[in-house]
């Protein structure tokens, strides 16, 4: 994994979480690319060897040669099936060898805490620095000599185990898929059915295809959604990210003296946390219309509204699953909440329509990759190319950013 070094200055948080959830799901990519084509490539041989069997319909039945060729490729079969079981479960475990979760989580959410508490002692210090007033030690340059890389291990090490929990549940499935995809295939593949003709081969090789065009399964949630690990695992590192980030910068604030902040919201976001753009939370259980000393202003007072605290606020639906938003300190007097609580419904509907085109290109992808031969193959390929142009003309027509990295194989996340 890349690294990455806390920068106070940075001009976009949404680039962290973005890039360091990328980063963990081209982990999960790679893992499933690597056993998916593993699998294939057995269950392009599994179906060379079914259709040499002789058929036992014809007329008379088979004869005595027939029925040898037939022994001999039931005998070839089944071995090339126990080697396959025995060499799937080897490569399972040798890649789920190297995805280490617990190193994985705690360097992720230790860089996305890192930046956030950075990221919270730069606004600190802007404050200090435009200050008119001499003011506590920890909002002066002592703020920023401050070591931002001392990680908030207090606000984050149940988000690190969170992640882990979530890794380690991904790695359990990612052990048990070959085997079960391959005993699957096989079963599609079983001599009784292709000598009872039950199903013609065209259609049992079809059928293979769409099974391993699916990836490794994660899970369904409560919503009926089905995530691939790939799809998971970004989820799971842009929420654990976003919510390290968040929680570090509060920390840092806390240590400063301060306990209120203000939600800005991410791109596009949702009706629920809309809601709570450029509203004031509290970090210490405070609510309501309170007056506080101004910031940099000594003997000033200003009122201020606390819609809540930063619990209630998750408790809302807020700071959700792939939630964007994050909070920046709030300073009575001198910050200015976002002004934009506008919920916009065609961007979300927008949003919505890119990810259905995203999902229609990388199944035509996962298609052409799993193709057990070349017609299936340029058929696929044919779709991926119209997906492709579909989407140009929906990039055209919106000016929205079209997210590429979207559109391979390891976010294929079924409907």
């Amino acid at each position: 994994m890349a690294l990455f070094a806390p920068d106070p200055n940075v001009d976009s948080p949404e680039d962290i979480i973005e890039e360091l959830a990328r980063e963990l799901s081209a982990v999960y990519r790679d893992v499933e690319n690597q056993l998916l084509a593993e699998i294939t490539a057995r269950a392009i041989r599994d179906a060379q060897l079914a259709n040499l069997l002789p058929d036992e319909t014809v007329a008379g039945g088979l004869t005595a040669a027939q029925r040898r060729e037939q022994n001999r490729i039931l005998a070839e079969l089944a071995a090339h099936r126990a080697a396959s079981f025995r060499d799937l479960r080897r490569i399972a475990e040798e890649l789920v060898g190297t995805l280490n979760a617990r190193e994985m989580a705690e360097q992720i959410i230790r860089i996305a805490a890192e930046q956030g508490e950075a990221a919270a002692a730069a606004v600190l210090g802007y404050a200090a620095a435009n200050s008119t007033v001499t003011l506590p030690t920890a909002w002066g340059a002592n703020l920023l000599r401050a070591t931002a890389t001392s990680t908030a291990s207090q606000a984050v090490a149940m988000v690190a185990l969170s992640l882990q929990n979530r890794l380690e549940v991904l790695n359990q499935r990612i052990t048990r898929y070959p085997r079960d995809a391959y005993q699957r295939i096989v079963s599609i593949h079983s001599p009784s059915t292709l000598l009872g003709v039950t199903t013609s081969r065209i259609q049992q090789a079809l059928t293979v295809q769409r099974f391993l065009s699916e990836g490794i399964p994660g899970f369904v949630d409560k919503s009926g959604r089905r995530w691939t690990i790939g799809s998971y695992s970004e989820m799971a590192g842009r929420t654990s990210v976003n919510r390290a980030f968040n929680d570090a910068g509060i920390w840092r604030m806390q240590q400063s003296g301060i306990n209120l902040v203000t939600v800005v919201r991410g791109l596009d976001s949702c009706r629920k946390c809309a809601e709570w753009a450029g509203k004031i939370l509290s970090t210490d259980g405070t609510t309501g219309t309170v007056t506080v000393p101004h910031a940099t202003n000594v003997g000033q007072s200003v009122i201020v509204n606390i819609a809540g605290t930063v619990d209630d606020a998750r408790a809302a639906g807020w700071n959700h699953p792939n939630c964007r938003c994050r909070t920046v300190a709030y300073s009575p007097g001198l910050t200015v909440p976002q002004g934009d609580t506008t919920y916009d419904e065609a961007a979300e509907k927008e949003r919505a329509k890119q990810r259905a085109l995203e999902r229609e290109i990388r199944a035509a992808k996962r298609r052409e990759a799993t193709a057990m031969n070349d017609v299936d193959r340029k058929r696929a390929t044919a779709d991926v190319r119209e997906a492709q142009a579909n989407m140009r003309d929906f990039i055209k027509q919106t000016g929205r950013n079209r997210d590429s990295y979207r559109e391979q194989l390891h976010f294929a996340d079924g409907k």
